[in-house]
């Protein structure tokens, strides 16, 4: 069903560059093709860039979180742009229980539990202009989000799937809060390192930060048994 205009809907896509900033990486442990078998997150709160794969003509991507009376549920699909292709321009949605709006329920790949509402984000019809992450400089193109809330608390799930059996990888950027804790600048090099791997970019230059590092580490500890000994 339809109902009325919603106060908060599917938006165009933010500013280039900003999708995946202070996003951390999340590799999914398993194929969630049901609300059911879901792939559980911590929450939807934290900004995480979900990194997966359609793997098959019509296949599904459920993922899965308890969310809070009044919580923000924030997401945006990404088509990556990779070196040999393989990229896919899916659908998602955004189902819970009670949301201040339901659209295109109709188009949902799975079944709607009774008191769930859903928002449907259609794959965008263009792709213009790739984005370029700062940190990472993988490049993606920014498609479109949907920003609601949930009215009461219960399981809030995020269904991705390609209404023409597409099949290819895709970026799902979810969460709004940045992260400010000393953890996530400490795991920057290893997000450095899985972005550009799974965008099929060179590492090359984490071998010369490395080696660097290294070089610099060995000629201080020289430097300093130098100075023991005089």
């Amino acid at each position: 069903m339809n109902a009325r205009k919603p106060e908060q809907s599917i938006d165009r896509p933010t500013p280039p560059g900003r999708e995946l900033s202070g996003s951390r990486p999340f590799f999914p442990t398993h194929a969630g093709r049901e609300l059911a078998t879901s792939q559980h997150l911590p929450d939807f709160s934290r900004r995480r860039a979900i990194l997966d794969r359609l793997t098959q003509p019509g296949d599904v991507r459920v993922y899965s979180t308890d969310c809070r009376a009044g919580e923000r549920l924030r997401v945006q699909m990404c088509v990556p742009v990779l070196p040999l292709g393989g990229a896919a321009v899916p659908a998602f949605a955004v189902i819970a229980q009670s949301l201040p709006y339901s659209a295109d329920v109709h188009k949902l790949p799975v079944k709607l539990p009774a008191g769930y509402s859903a928002v449907v984000a259609p794959p965008p019809s263009e792709l213009v202009m790739p984005a370029r992450d700062p940190l990472t400089r993988v490049r993606y193109y920014a498609g479109p989000t949907i920003d609601t809330r949930t009215l009461v608390s219960g399981r809030c799930y995020i269904v991705v799937w390609s209404p023409g059996n597409q099949m290819g990888k895709y970026v799902l950027q979810v969460g709004h809060r940045w992260p400010w804790r000393w953890t996530y600048w400490l795991n920057l090099p290893r997000a450095w390192w899985e972005f550009r791997g799974w965008f099929g970019l060179s590492r090359t230059a984490a071998y010369v930060a490395g080696a660097l590092v290294a070089l610099v580490a060995l000629l201080s500890v020289q430097r300093l048994r130098r100075r023991r000994k005089a």
